[in-house]
């Protein structure tokens, strides 16, 4: 690019040349000026309808840079026929945080689009704005039931960021039918922290529920602690062959440590686990205690 194509005056006639590498090469310089060009805003508006996929991408991200002048724009793109566009637009939505909070609404919307990438983007950003989205509760619950495992985990990570206002709502899937929920429940528990306290004896009887049955069954041969008595312990698949069960009971486990010393009403059940039962439970135990005993003192 020569230094006449840097300025403004030949920035914008580059959006307009018939040669799509120009118009991108435009386009692209637009959103690397200090200060947007207020010229320039109509013509990558009508750029991103480009024939040229280059030059539709780069436009939405140039109009990325005109701030909160551009976000009802770049809401309506989420909206746009071109999944690429959608993706630009989710991630330059994605770059104003808390201050993107008009486009909550949209981004709800494009957690169920086609496209997996602009979906993920949309947990992404509605993540970023913290407890301001907190509106999108309802709608990151449903992405993390779906089918598309990285949404699931981008809406169960959003759903962490977004705190209190999530909190009741992860409670109650404490208890979903499908153990996935669960597991991604007690993830975003744990991610929460200390903010998750209101949720222990949710998570103990998850734990609880998924107590593998060599322990829950207290065999005659049982001997509490201390008493000179052993059990042999279950078997556990090896890991990263856990069922979606045996996920669920680690990421609850987890989130006891993670919320600290006030998940201390569970440490019986903790020290029961890290003395009695195998891998993965018994280290995921003795990594809770350690938190939670680290966190009260």
């Amino acid at each position: 690019m020569t230094f006449a194509e840097d300025t403004v005056p030949g920035l914008l006639r580059g959006i307009r040349h018939p040669n799509p590498a120009a118009r991108i090469r435009a386009a692209r310089g637009f959103s690397k000026l200090p200060n947007p060009s207020a010229e320039a805003f109509p013509l990558l508006l009508s750029a991103v309808d480009d024939p040229e996929q280059g030059v539709r991408e780069a436009s939405v991200q140039a109009l990325g840079a005109y701030g909160q002048a551009a976000l009802p724009t770049l809401a309506e793109f989420l909206n746009h026929p071109d999944k690429y566009v959608r993706r630009n637009a989710v991630w330059a939505i994605g770059k104003f945080g808390p201050a993107g909070r008009f486009a909550i609404s949209p981004l709800c919307h494009a957690l169920r689009d086609a496209d997996p990438r602009t979906a993920t983007g949309a947990a992404q950003a509605l993540g970023g704005m913290g407890a301001i989205a907190g509106p999108a509760v309802p709608a990151l619950i449903e992405a993390m039931r779906g089918t598309n495992v990285v949404l699931c985990r981008l809406a169960s990570k959003a759903l962490s960021q977004i705190g209190t206002p999530a909190l009741e709502p992860l409670m109650a899937n404490l208890r979903h039918h499908d153990p996935f929920v669960r597991a991604e429940v007690a993830l975003a528990l744990g991610w929460m922290g200390p903010l998750a306290r209101e949720a222990v004896s949710e998570l103990v009887q998850l734990i609880e529920t998924y107590r593998p049955k060599a322990m829950a069954a207290r065999p005659a041969e049982y001997r509490p602690a201390g008493s000179g008595g052993s059990i042999t312990p279950p078997a556990i698949p090896a890991a990263g062959t856990q069922s979606s069960e045996e996920t669920a009971r680690v990421n609850g486990i987890q989130a006891l440590g993670r919320i600290g010393a006030d998940a201390t009403s569970a440490l019986g059940l903790l020290r029961e686990i890290a003395g009695k039962e195998a891998e993965p439970y018994r280290g995921a135990a003795a990594s809770a205690i350690r938190e939670i005993d680290s966190d009260g003192s």
